[in-house]
């Protein structure tokens, strides 16, 4: 294993750690709802703040520590920032106070945020566009493993031995910061390489427009996530123990997806892979609707495929497109589309109770459909039809 690998199978792993923590609060929830009620919290929307909190601060550290990170300022190590993470997520289990909880919350918001840019900017560092697609791909499914994992290694621990037993959840953090600390803990203070950038001015225009796309698909793919097994029980005939499985499997799909689409888009440009999969992605996702039982099953794991594909590459693009602020490119591409995700839940609950949930869900692949337009529009050079590719063939 040469050093680039092992460096990104460090990285990977404190990915899956820090993300680990995120869905922790919203699995343990239900069970902190009666004893909020206790302390006089009786408001579903006070309860729920613990989780909007946490975002928020994602939102707003994320971008801000990028920012820094481009500066040179100061930005904690990455094992600092999974402790940090782990340690506030272990103190619910032995506090339940509504109060410190919501600053835990928030603590985990922000040992998560600094992580990411500080994360991302290091592997821009090392890679180039020829593999960096393949590295950031790999480092994306190293924080969806954990993030998939999460709720049901909370769920054991909680059935074995209630809140005290969450003090365990702190292992993952420990253990994953003890194994970075052999590695590089900050990058690098240094320009971008000249063989990236070669003097280019960051292109924010363009990157905004990745960003619209990539937040396309981040709020029509968790806000779908969020109500999957609702619509499959309810409306589409799938027994729910079923239906909670290809929940699971429209998860792993993506991170399949991830896998293929990062080398891919190293070896065929940036734009035709995320051209490709939205495209794949909408057609998947009227599937889910007009076919029934298997049918519909079948149609939301490709589409989950598709959706989380182009992740790692949107990231890769905004980073050659912003060459000088690779840090705030990362942050925002993380932190801006996270926050979208958490309101188009709620928005699609309201639209729900509305016009029905096959209606609210039905409607969100015009966005999917958006993102095929603005993937078309992107100013983005085209690889495979490149003259140079073509002189090479």
């Amino acid at each position: 294993m040469n050093d680039t690998t092992k460096r990104i199978a460090g990285l990977a792993a404190g990915h899956g750690a820090v993300d680990f923590y995120i869905p922790v609060i919203p699995a343990i929830l239900p069970a902190l709802i009666p004893l909020f009620t206790e302390q006089g919290i009786t408001s579903y929307a006070m309860a729920g703040c613990l989780f909007t909190l946490l975002t928020l601060t994602m939102v707003v550290f994320q971008p801000l520590t990028g920012w820094m990170i481009d500066k040179g300022r100061w930005v904690p190590g990455l094992s600092w920032c999974i402790l940090m993470t782990g340690f506030a997520v272990a103190l619910f289990g032995i506090t339940q106070n509504y109060w410190v909880l919501l600053i835990m919350a928030v603590i985990t918001g922000a040992g998560n945020s600094m992580f990411h840019p500080n994360a991302y900017q290091q592997i821009h560092q090392f890679t180039t566009s020829a593999n960096r697609g393949t590295f950031l791909s790999l480092f994306s499914v190293g924080g969806s493993f954990g993030y998939g994992a999460a709720p049901l290694i909370t769920g054991a621990l909680f059935a074995w031995g209630g809140f005290p037993a969450l003090i365990w959840l702190v292992i993952p953090a420990v253990g994953v910061a003890v194994l970075l600390r052999k590695h590089q803990q900050k990058p690098a203070v240094l320009p971008q390489r000249s063989a990236d950038n070669g003097g280019v001015k960051p292109k924010w225009r363009h990157a905004a427009l990745v960003l619209g796309i990539s937040s396309l698909r981040t709020w029509v793919y968790y806000g779908f996530l969020a109500f999957a097994a609702v619509y499959l029980t309810k409306y589409a005939g799938v027994d729910y123990l079923l239906a909670t499985g290809v929940v699971s499997c429209m998860i792993f799909a993506g991170m399949f997806g991830t896998l293929i689409a990062g080398p891919l888009s190293d070896k065929i440009g940036r734009k035709e892979v995320m051209f490709a999969a939205y495209i794949g992605a909408t057609i998947a996702y009227f599937g889910i609707f007009f076919l029934s039982g298997i049918g519909s099953v079948i149609s939301l794991v490709i589409a989950g495929f598709f959706m989380m594909a182009t992740a790692s590459v949107e990231i890769a693009t905004v980073q050659e497109l912003m060459p000088g602020s690779v840090g705030l490119a990362s942050g925002i591409m993380i932190g801006i589309p996270q926050g979208l995700a958490a309101v188009s839940i709620m928005v699609i609950g309201i639209m729900a109770d509305t016009v029905g949930m096959p209606t609210a869900l039905f409607t969100q692949v015009w966005l999917i459909a958006a993102a095929v337009i603005l993937c078309a529009a992107l100013p983005y050079p085209l690889k495979l039809l490149s003259p140079s590719r073509r002189k090479a063939e």
